[in-house]
């Protein structure tokens, strides 16, 4: 098969995983006899689909679903920082990330993007668009081309992803996300196509405060 159709299958089998509850991949061997791919393709895969947020791996442990994990040996503050302090650091880092995309994306980073909306609109459910939204949101920070601040975004979202997603689902339940969000990632990534900045920033921003007001009551 050809490489979009093995990334395809891929993406595929990670979703299926997490639909079960796993959190983890099979060993590199049965992996890529599950894929039908020989290992060195396989790795290849494996980076594109770590590149995008899907995975995270740790050597000598194995493959993991989603983004990095927080390092448990992370400083005693971390344990004080509350999710109300995470949104307040997302809305003065992500807007930035948006206008760094809107400035250095390259044409695979907005097909990625484009193709992550269309795979929203369509999830089939919430726990599967919860992912995606995870997904293109990594996927902006990596059109910065800055590894520092992708770095940035990975430890903010890592630190609060077990309390957030937990808020998310006391508020939408199992639901589909509302459309009113997906419009607001299309206005984002529409800005970061156009190669606005100012713009990006601004429906980046307009965004993450219509997600603190819903989550918190909050502006």
């Amino acid at each position: 098969m050809d490489g979009i159709d093995d990334l395809s299958r891929l993406r595929a089998f990670i979703e299926g995983e997490a639909e079960r509850g796993n959190t983890q991949l099979p060993p590199e061997p049965k992996l890529a006899e599950a894929l039908d791919v020989s290992r060195g393709r396989l790795r290849t895969l494996l980076k594109r689909v770590e590149d995008e947020g899907l995975i995270w791996r740790h050597v000598g442990k194995g493959t993991f679903i989603g983004e990095r994990e927080v390092d448990p040996t992370a400083p005693e503050w971390a344990a004080d920082v509350s999710l109300g302090d995470i949104m307040d650091a997302r809305r003065l880092l992500e807007p930035m990330l948006a206008g760094q995309a809107a400035i250095n994306a390259r044409p695979a980073d907005l097909s990625a993007m484009e193709k992550c909306l269309t795979e929203m609109e369509t999830a089939a459910s919430y726990a599967q668009w919860k992912r995606l939204d995870e997904r293109l949101h990594r996927l902006i920070a990596t059109a910065t081309r800055n590894p520092l601040l992708l770095l940035l975004h990975d430890t903010l979202r890592g630190q609060g992803r077990s309390g957030l997603d937990t808020r998310l689902n006391a508020v939408f339940g199992q639901e589909t996300a509302p459309s009113a969000t997906n419009r607001q990632h299309e206005a984002i990534v529409a800005a970061i196509r156009s190669g606005d900045p100012e713009s990006a920033e601004n429906a980046m921003r307009d965004h993450l405060t219509s997600v603190r007001e819903q989550l918190f009551g909050l502006r």
